[in-house]
């Protein structure tokens, strides 16, 4: 059956009781609610026939960043694939789109779901994921364009209408936009308070502005508000300790890494893990006193360092193996890095042209090979945007450069 929701948008699915319900977890995962997949979970096994909710499980699988997702995700299309005849002309081209990432060709999933939102310029789910997708292929400018081109469809009384202010904020942020990002950052969170994403979009616009006391401010005000969030919550306690840092306020960045990014690393996302690895690498070359704290992070590293989702998480599972000069674990990682690099896949051409040197050159650092490493990162810095991810998470990198020059 097929039925409509309040956006105009058309659904299969068993009753319309499911649409509402979709509508629901889409709402809990665009502000980062940490019951999102079990609440999707729920709808499914209520409705089994909602071609939406296959997609949507797929793609926050595919958002994990995990390859042990890859037999669960392809379930979803096998059970996309058996509705397929009941599906409507939106649902077969998010099909498609999935299909495209799960065979890790970017591009292509990114330009369907362009295609997607091109058509049906209210769904929302399509726009998240095209925004996830510019974001970590470093493309700032679409990350604005995306949301510029749909636009005027929107009104403010429409639903998820603050998420997409909070959408629009951080790719004007991440265009260096600061102002406009502010304006309308600040108006999603007047919308809802609960849109840790848009809060996050404030929090870059401090922290590329050196506003440090106002960062911290801003943080500290909403964290209340995101109570019962997911491990995203932690990437803004990682940039409250930032926001210390700048202000030479080591200890207490040390403190928040303790408090707050230790325990969740059992979790084995891979945020958490490059978090906790780029705050103590920057507190390291700081002069803080890390003791044993790389420990913590060497389990994942072991396990993770031949992830093969994107380029720029398995970079970081590389820098702890790489300071505890574990050999093993890095002969490991370049292995796969070196192959990667011949992979004819999205990530594997982004290996292929800042990767492997990437990853090459954390090792040199590892082993105290300053002039190698540095001439090696200055040779890629301006291409380092392709490993996607924000500015203030690749300031890492200037800062290897910058620090390990100095001790040639």
């Amino acid at each position: 059956m097929q039925y409509q929701d309040n956006l105009a948008l058309d659904y299969t699915a068993s009753s319309e009781t499911s649409i509402n319900q979709f509508n629901n977890v889409l709402d809990k995962y665009l502000a980062s609610r940490a019951d999102t997949p079990q609440c999707l979970d729920e709808l499914l096994a209520s409705d089994n026939d909602i071609a939406m909710a296959h997609c949507f499980r797929g793609y926050i699988l595919k958002m994990g960043g995990d390859p042990r997702f890859t037999s669960p995700i392809k379930s979803c299309i096998e059970s996309l694939q058996e509705l397929e005849g009941a599906m409507n002309e939106r649902e077969k081209m998010h099909l498609g789109a999935l299909e495209s990432w799960t065979n890790n060709q970017y591009i292509d999933a990114t330009n369907l779901f362009e295609a997607i939102v091109a058509k049906y310029p209210k769904d929302m789910l399509a726009l998240r994921i095209a925004h996830y997708l510019h974001f970590y292929a470093g493309n700032s400018q679409e990350m604005c364009d995306s949301i510029a081109r749909v636009a005027s469809s929107w009104q403010g009384s429409d639903p998820h209408y603050g998420y997409l202010l909070g959408m629009y904020s951080f790719g004007q942020e991440e265009s260096g936009n600061y102002g406009e990002a502010e304006t309308a950052g600040k108006q999603a969170v007047d919308i809802n308070r609960q849109d840790i994403w848009a809060a996050h979009a404030i929090t870059h616009v401090f922290y590329m502005q050196g506003r440090t006391s106002e960062g911290i401010a801003w943080i500290e005000g909403l964290l209340r508000d995101w109570e019962g969030s997911n491990n995203f919550l932690y990437h803004l306690y990682w940039h409250k300790a930032l926001f210390h840092i700048g202000a030479n306020e080591l200890d207490q960045a040390l403190c928040l890494y303790d408090d707050h990014m230790v325990n969740v690393l059992s979790d084995d996302f891979y945020l958490d893990v490059c978090n906790a690895a780029t705050l103590l690498w920057r507190l390291q070359m700081r002069g803080v006193d890390i003791g044993d704290r790389w420990q913590a992070l060497k389990t994942f590293s072991e396990k993770r360092v031949q992830d093969d989702e994107l380029v720029f998480i398995t970079l970081h599972y590389l820098m702890t193996p790489a300071l505890l000069k574990d050999q093993s674990t890095i002969d490991t990682a370049m292995d796969h890095f070196e192959s990667w690099s011949r992979e004819q896949t999205t990530q594997g051409e982004v290996c292929r042209k800042v990767g492997l040197p990437l990853a090459q050159a954390i090792v040199e650092i590892g082993k105290g090979e300053f002039a190698t490493a540095t001439t090696r990162l200055s040779n890629i810095q301006k291409d380092i945007y392709l490993i996607g991810g924000s500015h203030a998470q690749r300031h890492l990198f200037d800062d290897l450069l910058n620090h390990y020059q100095t001790l040639i």
